[in-house]
Parts: C-alpha cells; sequence; structure tokens
C-alpha cells in the first residue's frame, strides 16, 4: 500500500512539470577532442577493407560463373548489388572521418559509385570510372 501511496503521491508533481522544459544545465560539458591522425587510420583502414570484400565478391562472382554459368542480367545484378552496397559502405564511413580530405575522398568515390550505377555500364565489374576516386582515397589514406 505505501507503494500506491508513494505512486499516486507522485502524479500531481508529474503533471506540473509536464509542460516544462528541464531546466538547462549550469555547466556545458566540453566536447570531446578527436585524434584525427587515429580516426582517420581507422576510417582508411575500414574503407580498405570493405573496398577489397566489395571487388573480391566481384571476382568471386565472375569465377564462380565460369564453372556454373548464370545469365547475363544474373551476373549484371550481383555486381550492381555489390556496387550499390559498396556505395551504402562509403555513405556510412564519410560522415565518421575527422579529417575533411578523407571525408571528401570517400564522398568523391560514393558520388563516382554513384554516378557509375546510374550509367549504362552500371551491371559491369569493369569501371575504369572509378579508378581515380580510387587513387585520391589510396592517396589521402597513405596506401
Amino acid at each position: 500500500m505505501a507503494t500506491v501511496g508513494l505512486v499516486v503521491g507522485c502524479q500531481p508533481a508529474e503533471k506540473e512539470n509536464a509542460g516544462a522544459a528541464a531546466p538547462p544545465s549550469p555547466t556545458v560539458a566540453p566536447s570531446p577532442t578527436v585524434d584525427v591522425a587515429a580516426n582517420s587510420k581507422q576510417v582508411c583502414d575500414a574503407s580498405l577493407v570493405f573496398v577489397k570484400k566489395h571487388y573480391v565478391a566481384m571476382a568471386d562472382d565472375a569465377i564462380a560463373a565460369i564453372d556454373k554459368p548464370v545469365s547475363a542480367k544474373e551476373a549484371g545484378a550481383k555486381v550492381r548489388g555489390h556496387y550499390t552496397a559498396l556505395l551504402q559502405d562509403l555513405k556510412t564511413a564519410a560522415p565518421t572521418a575527422a579529417d575533411p580530405q578523407v571525408r571528401t575522398a570517400l564522398e568523391t568515390l560514393a558520388a563516382g559509385v554513384e554516378k557509375h550505377l546510374a550509367g549504362p555500364k552500371a551491371t559491369e565489374i569493369e569501371a575504369p570510372d572509378l579508378d581515380p576516386p580510387l587513387k585520391a582515397l589510396d592517396t589521402v589514406c597513405g596506401r
């Protein structure tokens, strides 16, 4: 019974405060500093992993098609799927980069992949149009 009384007793106070905003905090916590070099290494290492993963998967699919042929439509759909996944990974990684150069390189590569996907060769593994932004990302990441 005592618990019910406490809960009921608190209700009017909650109703009074329901419309009021929480009082502002008297002290503002300092924003954490980011180690740009460590962040760049982490983001660059992660980008290398996922870029390789998608390109290796495309190559694996092409090799597997030698033993077990698939239709051009199915092969194209797989390639498009890998580029779409790569685009998503790039869009996820770019905002995490503290270094503007790394962020820009990721965004530029993402824009290139997006353009490639919108073009007539979106279902082809060969994408020479992506060589410049891939090289730019390698350069920025010190590879």
